[in-house]
């Protein structure tokens, strides 16, 4: 049988403290949010050398993190290799972003590098929960039809639309969304059949939409109150976790 006809599966896993993940499953790590910047030099083909600056955002641990990867052909594991990280580079949605510099734990899935051998690993997180602020003491509330009430403040922000959802200066179309920066963070519950809805915990900022008037760049600069359902963010248009139809609102 010639080389290039073996199956061969690469198995990726992590372990912290004797806990041991794979790659699809759902893991929740502890740490230190913080932002990170690394030189990386580059060089053409005409030997001209390139220093380039990355911003990302890390987690760091209080343990290392420690990545093992085994190559198997067939049954039989051939190959073993283990790396250790003092932290963590992740994907964070923007709702997380004011906890930087904050202890958080956080849940997601670790990404695939495109090279399976490469040491940089990024946790891609769907929820961030600030260590100070214990779950079991945020306010719990319910997707729609249960009418609620929440406050806090209003801004407006711009993403990539359609075609590509991917930059408004490449041609995609630009699609204007309302934010609601809660006060006070929320669990989202569901009450029955929930269809497309999902359980959320620590959820920071909502998308809003508004089936009446909205209110003035002047009063989005002060605290308000909106009434109204919420749902679960189901398409590409859908810029939060969760969403509210705003049927009220008045400002505090």
């Amino acid at each position: 049988m010639r080389v290039t006809q073996l199956l061969l599966l690469v198995c990726l896993f992590t372990a912290i403290s004797g806990y041991c993940w794979e790659y699809e499953q759902k893991v929740t790590i502890e740490g230190d949010l913080r932002k990170a910047e690394r030189r990386r030099i580059t060089r053409s083909p005409d030997g001209k050398e390139e220093t380039k600056i990355e911003k990302s955002i890390v987690l760091v641990t209080d343990k290392p993190l420690v990545l093992s990867r085994s190559v198997i052909i067939g049954k039989q594991q051939i190959a073993t290799t283990e790396t250790s990280y003092s932290h963590i580079e992740l994907c964070l949605a923007e709702e997380f972003i004011p906890l930087i510099g904050k202890r958080v734990q956080c849940s997601g899935y670790f990404k695939r590098s495109p090279d399976l051998f490469a040491d940089e690993i990024v946790l891609d997180v769907d929820t961030a929960l600030d260590c100070e602020q214990p779950t079991h003491k945020l306010k719990p509330v319910f997707y729609e039809p249960e009418e609620i009430e929440l406050s806090g403040m209003l801004h407006k922000t711009v993403y990539p639309g359609p075609p590509e959802y991917t930059s408004v200066e490449t041609g995609d179309c630009p699609e204007e969304v309302v934010i609601l920066t809660l006060k006070d963070p929320i669990d989202v519950e569901i009450k029955g059949e929930g269809n497309f809805n999902e359980p959320e915990k620590g959820v920071r900022e909502l998308q809003v939409v508004f089936s009446d008037s909205i209110p003035s760049a002047h009063q989005m600069k002060e605290e308000i109150s909106l009434k109204g359902t919420l749902y679960h963010a189901h398409t590409a248009h859908h810029r939060r976790r969760v969403l509210m139809t705003v049927k009220s609102w008045r400002a505090k």
